[in-house]
């Protein structure tokens, strides 16, 4: 092993009411989904790219295995030659995991970002991107065939934890969206952005002051509150309007989210139509916020509002 200089991530952290999202800041490593328009093929290769994989890993329910290697790396060139193109390892990649190889020299923020010490390194994700396990050194063709089938054990059975911890309340749940009102969209439920965005305060709007943006009605408690809202609605408004957007990256569906699941983060307030989906964000908000393609989206029709949106 070698030792390679590494830079600690920053973290943050943004609150709703008692919620909290808090986790290591990714934005600006990943180019958005507009830079990657086609899905990667990512059976029985390796990647180069972690914006393919994280896309691959998204869209297959897959982990993601990122090795961090290097030129100069004696057990990294050892590797190479006797493990990671082998058959018994190729034919894991694209089918029980997504495996991309990355160049210390080359992405110095990623090592920063996964705070790389040493060479070479594993870091094992969930398609949420959270991190499941880390490897350091070279290992044998035998034990890292071995590790790979633990990966793929161990992603199996943090689904099946996140699915039967899944509330069952959640049939009570109230959408923040798509409450009509004479045929009309109307956003929060009825409830004020204003008071939301300002005061944490979840306050029913009234009849007489009525507000329209971007197709979608907003109901607000006074007048006062509706030019507020009008100086500068792009503050104010959920993101994606109130569109879950982890179903977004996960499903290319869009999906009302409910008043009760929401989260803050850079300032901007999201919902969520379950709390497994509140999870996935939560444990990585940037994998979700950033980057989505209206053209991706598979029920675009039924949310037309959506269309107008800078989704990226």
């Amino acid at each position: 092993m070698m030792s390679v200089s590494a830079l600690m991530a920053l973290t943050i952290s943004m609150s709703l009411t008692t919620l909290e999202v808090n986790n290591t800041e990714n934005a600006g490593m990943e180019p958005s989904r507009t830079e990657t328009a086609v899905a990667t093929n990512a059976e029985g290769q390796w990647l180069q790219s972690f914006a393919d994989a994280k896309l691959a890993s998204i869209e297959n329910g897959l982990p993601i295995v990122l090795h961090f290697e290097a030129d100069w790396c004696g057990a990294c060139r050892q590797m190479d030659s006797s493990v990671l193109n082998q058959g018994t390892v190729l034919e894991h990649l694209g089918r029980s995991v997504i495996g991309v190889r990355v160049d210390a020299d080359r992405d110095p923020g990623l090592i920063s970002q996964f705070g790389i010490s040493s060479l070479p390194t594993e870091v094992v994700l969930d398609d949420g991107g959270k991190e499941l396990a880390r490897y350091v050194g070279g290992t044998s063709l035998k034990d890292y065939t071995i590790r790979l089938e633990n990966v793929r054990a161990k992603s199996a059975a943090e689904s099946i934890v996140k699915h039967d911890t899944t509330s069952s309340d959640e049939e009570n749940l109230r959408s923040c969206l798509l409450v009509k009102r004479e045929g009309h969209v109307v956003g929060l439920g009825g409830y004020s952005p204003v008071a939301m965005l300002r005061d944490k305060q979840w306050l029913k709007g009234g009849e007489e002051f009525v507000g329209s943006y971007r197709g979608v009605e907003y109901f607000f408690q006074s007048a006062e509150e509706r030019e507020m809202f009008f100086a500068g609605p792009e503050q104010y408004i959920p993101r994606l309007h109130g569109c879950d957007p982890v179903e977004l990256q996960r499903q290319k569906r869009a999906e009302a989210g409910a008043i009760e699941l929401g989260a803050f983060y850079k300032g901007r307030l999201f919902f969520f139509m379950s709390e497994a989906n509140r999870r996935r964000f939560q444990n990585n908000p940037a994998w979700y916020a950033d980057g989505f393609r209206s053209d991706d989206i598979q029920n675009m029709d039924e949310f037309p509002f959506l269309k107008t949106m800078t989704l990226n």
